[in-house]
């Protein structure tokens, strides 16, 4: 099982951070991503908790589930269609306010994940993982642009 932690920090309430990361439409905004649509809407929020997501990345499509919604708190899915040779345990963000004078979070953006490919799994895994850990990144750093 490879594992993955990125985090930034944003200067804005958390509040306001889980909203601009929670959308699904913003995602459209990333490198590499061509659409975002919801396939399925959440069962008490859009984006929320049983929500399923469609990134469309040009040659293929991820679909993810939102396994867990707390505004303002955590944010956690679960890839469930993919053409990449993983199986997906989840990932889940926490947005942490940090103390000063003015409104800052720090998110955390952790993810796990196991090549499905039996053969070569550990460095499948391990290389997926990495290009995962620098897309989140960058989805961090654009978000963090974005709220200044």
């Amino acid at each position: 099982m490879q594992s993955l932690h990125v985090s930034r920090v944003f200067e804005a309430d958390a509040a306001t951070v889980f909203d601009v990361i929670s959308d699904h439409a913003g995602y459209a905004s990333l490198p590499g991503v061509r659409r975002a649509w919801l396939r399925r809407t959440g069962d008490a929020h859009r984006d929320g908790v049983n929500a399923e997501r469609v990134l469309d990345l040009g040659l293929a499509r991820i679909v993810e589930r939102i396994t867990e919604y707390e505004p303002g708190n955590a944010l956690g899915y679960r890839i469930i269609e993919s053409p990449l040779p993983i199986e997906h345990a989840g990932a889940r963000l926490t947005f942490e306010p940090l103390p000063g004078p003015t409104a800052r979070t720090r998110v955390h953006w952790r993810s796990q994940l196991r090549a499905s490919t039996p053969l070569v799994q550990a460095p499948v895994a391990f290389a997926i993982a990495r290009q995962m850990a620098f897309a989140y990144g960058v989805a961090l750093r654009i978000w963090a642009r974005r709220l200044r």
